[in-house]
């Protein structure tokens, strides 16, 4: 036993220094990812490179040699978790390197500072530099870069990225040139820039090589993706049409989700795309933020609530079981009780399937935040709760349709005898399996028969 231990260290960078040593252990890495779709996409790129070099991927709640970031600042709780999970890093091993990456980190590189006082931070502007300044600094250990050294050698290839059975990311733009009054996003990620096309098809067959099922469209401001591409019986959206059709026809492919499009860029060519396009999934995601004409003004979004409810309204006419989420901003500064009314009526009419809602948080350096005119905190902690039981009743009346019905499911996670996962327009559901001879994996899709809408997911039970 004592061998083994010598060889494979149950712990990094321990025992390492020991002269018995003579096979190199594989260095670990832990990513955290916190906010959007966006972060995820960054993520999964960092993975890919560090396992590029060698690195094997553990639990955050693991011991590592590396330690992983990607942060987010749209809220100030965002900047906590963020902080808490750079402290907790350096808690799970002194001896590690801490990376920082992302908007909070752009945002406000003190925090970290303070946080986790040896940590990398970098810069969203630098995030792609992370890998080689971690292994800059992990290579400052003498012990580590001994036995990083030895198993460079012994492996002589680089080892390929770990494949993903469940869903990936495609990232198709970054960046925002729009200014909404309480968004720092502009700031933290820069102007509007976009992935070329050929590119993105590539990338999306090397996501589907390595066993990803699901491809989730993303990107800051997808509305800037057909900016200057408009052609002859295309709308605003065409560019971005055109290739989310061609990605849905790549071989290998389950299902293409697309994420969040401003209502403003929003047309009938696009509501179409996703409703009627095979193994497109017939789900789309509407920023309403807010459903007062005069808070929107004030925020600097390009749209009224007349506007959001003409397509919120078209796609339960093209897509009657597809799912329509939306974020909602509650207690802006000035925000008034009627404001907020006007708010719940709006997605009363709309008639969402699912409401995350952000109660406002002032970031320094936005318009927003020099306002004035707060809302007091029990008022905003009040119109949150109004809201978050709004969104229950709205979930269950979507939900309790497909009671009876069946549904594929793409599994995510299996424990105790269940699977859970998403269906195709966006629902969680929680499938207890028949067999453990007819269990699936994740990345499977298996065919659910929805018994009833609980704890915000659909039961079931496996069918195939």
């Amino acid at each position: 036993m004592s061998q083994l231990l010598t060889i494979f260290p149950q712990t990094p960078l321990e025992i390492t220094s020991r002269s018995t040593v003579r096979t190199g252990r594989a260095p670990t890495f832990a990513i955290y990812t916190l906010g959007c779709k966006v972060n995820q996409s960054d993520s999964n790129g960092l993975s890919r490179i560090l396992q590029s070099q060698g690195f094997r991927r553990v639990a955050f709640k693991d011991c590592a040699d590396l330690y992983v970031i990607d942060t987010c600042t749209v809220t100030n709780e965002a900047d906590r978790k963020s902080r808490k999970a750079a402290a907790r890093a350096a808690r799970n091993n002194p001896s590690a390197v801490v990376a920082v990456t992302g908007c909070a980190a752009t945002y406000a590189e003190a925090q970290f500072q303070r946080a986790a006082p040896n940590a990398l931070v970098l810069s969203n502007a630098r995030k792609w530099e992370l890998p080689e300044l971690a292994l800059q600094k992990l290579r400052q250990i003498p012990d580590w870069a001994q036995n990083y050294a030895r198993f460079r050698e012994e492996t002589a290839s680089e080892p390929s990225p770990i494949a993903t059975r469940e869903r990936a990311v495609l990232k198709i733009q970054d960046g925002c040139n729009h200014k909404c009054s309480y968004c720092i996003i502009p700031k933290v990620r820069g102007t509007s820039t976009l992935k070329p096309h050929a590119a993105l098809v590539e990338e999306a067959k090397t996501l589907l090589a390595e066993g990803a099922r699901e491809i989730v469209v993303t990107g800051v401001s997808m509305g800037d993706y057909s900016d200057g591409k408009r052609e002859p019986g295309h709308g605003r959206n065409g560019a971005l049409c055109e290739l989310l059709r061609e990605l849905s026809s790549l071989d290998g492919l389950e299902r293409l989700r697309v994420s969040s499009l401003d209502p403003a860029d929003v047309d009938e060519e696009y509501v179409r795309t996703l409703a009627e396009t095979p193994r497109i999934c017939p789900h789309i995601h509407l920023a309403l933020q807010s459903g007062s004409a005069s808070t929107l003004r004030r925020m600097r979004r390009r749209y009224t609530p007349e506007l959001f409810l003409k397509w919120a309204h078209r796609w339960r006419e093209i897509a009657p079981h597809g799912g329509l989420t939306t974020d909602i901003i509650v207690g802006f500064p000035g925000e008034t009780e009627e404001e907020f009314q006007e708010s719940v009526r709006v997605a009363q009419a709309a008639r969402f399937s699912s409401i995350h809602v952000f109660p406002y948080s002032p970031r320094d350096g936005t318009v927003a935040a020099e306002l004035g005119d707060f809302v007091a905190p029990p008022v905003q902690n009040r119109r949150v709760r109004e809201l978050l039981a709004l969104a229950d009743t709205l979930s269950s009346d979507f939900a309790s349709q497909f009671i009876g019905q069946t549904m594929p499911v793409l599994i995510e996670k299996i424990e105790d005898g269940f699977a859970e996962g998403l269906t195709e327009n966006y629902l969680k559901a929680r499938v207890r399996l028949a067999s453990h001879e007819q269990a699936p994996a994740a990345g499977d899709v298996t065919i659910a028969l929805i018994g009833n809408w609980s704890n915000d997911a659909l039961e079931a039970v496996q069918s195939n």
